[in-house]
């Protein structure tokens, strides 16, 4: 089971790295679900650690995740900094156009520049006008290596029935591989588990109290996944 961890500062992902997490989404701005972090601060997180760490790629909060002609000039010189000056894994992306699809123009723009980097889709195909045909885009599409998801919903446990039908869609696929995210918890994640069957998951408040990180929580998550693990064989 992989545990990603959201993490803000270079403090955090050591944090999050000694507690158990097996990779990290660096963002800005917690309460606008994500921003690109400043790229100074990127490449200091990302000499930090030694776990994988996947950069978040949006400039604003405009929640219809369309972008404009100077929107994609600021992704692409992020892009180019987080490529060319970064140990960043990959880069957190996610673009939709003004009818609420996959925007496959831009996607592909994105695909064409980042080189070595991985592509996780984020939670921008949750607001998709048809969220499982947004997903059959992506598994054909070969670069893209996850897909963050709560399903369509607020929460990754009032979208488990989306989520299953997405992780039955993928067993044939080697990309695009799903992150269960939004609202997951060291209370919830046996449920979201067993019901979804997902490898994969995505912690940010779950692991905090007040902000911070908690060492309890992630003890708990793990003893949670431990036990899903010794039962799932």
């Amino acid at each position: 089971m992989i545990v990603e961890i959201i993490v803000t500062n270079q403090l955090e992902a050591v944090t999050a790295e000694t507690f158990g997490a097996n990779r990290l989404e660096l963002i800005h701005s917690f309460e606008h679900g994500g921003l690109s972090p400043a790229l100074e601060l990127t490449k200091t997180v990302c000499d930090a650690v030694n776990i994988p760490i996947n950069v978040m790629l949006r400039p604003h909060n405009n929640l219809s995740f369309n972008y404009s002609k100077a929107d994609t000039v600021i992704l692409l010189q992020e892009l180019e900094y987080i490529r060319d000056h970064t140990h960043a894994n990959g880069i957190v992306f996610g673009a939709l156009d003004i009818n609420g699809n996959i925007d496959t123009a831009l996607l592909t723009l994105i695909i064409a520049n980042k080189g070595h980097l991985t592509l996780t889709f984020h939670r921008a195909i949750d607001a998709s006008t048809n969220i499982i045909d947004s997903y059959r885009l992506l598994l054909d599409t070969a670069e893209v290596d996850w897909v963050l998801t709560s399903g369509g919903k607020n929460t990754a446990l009032h979208g488990l029935d989306v989520i299953k039908e997405m992780q039955y869609l993928h067993r044939d696929h080697a990309n695009a591989t799903i992150i269960a995210g939004s609202g997951v918890t060291p209370e919830n994640v046996l449920s979201i588990i067993k019901q979804t069957v997902v490898s994969e998951i995505h912690l940010g408040t779950g692991v905090r109290t007040g902000g911070i990180l908690m060492q309890a929580k992630f003890e708990e998550l793990h003893k949670q996944l431990k036990f899903i693990t010794a039962n799932l064989k």
